[in-house]
């Protein structure tokens, strides 16, 4: 009997066992993962906020498992080490998770991700990747899923509870293949005003060497407008998949956001969400006329930091924050609205471009979308779009 065996009913928790701090027990792995069957050891590197401002602290949020197999084949044995990367909610966040539902990234990539079908560049034809066991979460059976590459990126094991807040995602390491898309975007993007661009571009986008050991060929970065164009039509074709999708409103697909108030039902929580953005729109109110009070009786106004509205957009958003209700939220979104599956949090940085430009962007439509992954799809729900 084979250690794993041993210990069998010791590792059915969907969630992983740890040997020590930075060690995965590798029967967790086998069981949960069969495609990783050879492994004899999982070692994690905590990368939680690596990408992120500031000293934000590492929180076991992200981890990057090494999964270590030894063959004894020919008589040599040789070693070989496989990177992917985990997602999981720390002990720490299972309040907030539990909260906001953040577990139904979990569910959606297990329940829905397979159905995604997107057109790709390279042969020009609809692909999704049937290849990769992907092993279910809490009571639900193995699972053959398709990760529609080239828009979800794989996943080897998803595992999601929203009664308590747990998830763990295990998918592959984009590191070496893959930037933030929102690099390319220059540095009028808030999110780059600490990065150093030029340096980050110049090293996803190296010069290379030609045919000619003298000469040296730059490789061109995609422009922000290729960026922009191959996302949305990405993005496009998710919405497209589940364009008025009636099965998104049933009981199984509950956890996905709105989904009760497209229904019109649980206006209690809905009053909650909305209450949240009143909240944070009457405290900045309050706040900058405290501040205008302050510079009333300051002569120099040099310091004042309070936002230059424009007069159109602070018009439009007093009248969406006073025209906030249940009743004309019912008229908007409800049955027989023009609904979707919706990302839910889709900025640059939850998308993946390719390092390699011939691969990454595709102007026409017909060609289909080029290499890029969408992530982090916490927040996916059930809206309105404006056609």
């Amino acid at each position: 009997m084979t250690d794993c065996a041993k210990t069998s009913s010791n590792i059915s928790t969907g969630m992983p066992v740890w040997i020590t701090d930075s060690r995965i027990d590798p029967c967790w792995i086998k069981e949960k993962m069969p495609v990783f069957h050879h492994i004899s050891e999982c070692t994690v590197k905590d990368i939680s906020n690596d990408t992120r401002k500031g000293d934000k602290i590492k929180n076991g949020a992200t981890l990057l498992l090494y999964l270590t197999s030894q063959d004894d084949g020919n008589n040599e044995q040789t070693t070989s080490t496989t990177a992917l990367v985990a997602k999981q909610v720390p002990p720490s966040g299972l309040a907030l998770s539990c909260q906001l539902g953040l577990a139904r990234e979990a569910l959606f990539y297990n329940k829905l991700a397979p159905k995604i079908k997107v057109r790709s560049v390279s042969n020009n034809a609809v692909v999704s990747d049937d290849n990769v066991n992907v092993s279910g979460g809490k009571d639900e059976p193995q699972i053959k899923v398709s990760c529609a590459s080239p828009c979800i990126p794989k996943i080897y094991y998803s595992s999601g509870d929203m009664s308590d807040g747990s998830k763990i995602v295990i998918m592959e390491d984009l590191s070496g293949g893959f930037i933030d898309s929102g690099i390319l975007f220059g540095p009028g993007n808030p999110n780059n005003w600490n990065r150093d661009l030029k340096s980050r571009i110049a090293e996803a986008y190296p010069a290379s060497s030609s045919q000619s050991p003298s000469t040296v060929v730059a490789v061109v970065p995609p422009t922000s407008f290729e960026v922009a164009n191959q996302t949305f039509l990405a993005i496009a074709y998710v919405h497209a998949e589940f364009w008025r999708d009636t099965e998104l409103l049933k009981e199984e697909y509950s956890w996905l956001r709105g989904s009760s108030w497209i229904s019109g039902k649980d206006e209690k929580s809905w009053r909650v969400t909305q209450g949240m953005i009143q909240t944070m729109w009457a405290k900045y109110l309050d706040d900058n006329d405290n501040d205008d009070d302050d510079n009333d009786n300051d002569n120099d106004n040099d310091n004042d930091e309070s936002i230059q509205w424009d007069p159109l957009v602070r018009k439009i958003l007093e009248k969406a924050m006073k025209g906030i209700s249940w009743e004309s939220h019912l008229q908007r979104l409800n049955v027989n609205s023009h609904f979707c599956l919706v990302h839910g949090d889709f900025w640059p940085g939850n998308v993946m471009i390719s390092k390699n430009n011939t691969n990454a962007t595709s102007i026409s439509e017909d060609d289909g979308v080029g290499d890029l992954r969408l992530l982090d799809w916490e927040m996916v729900g059930e809206y309105t779009l404006s056609v």
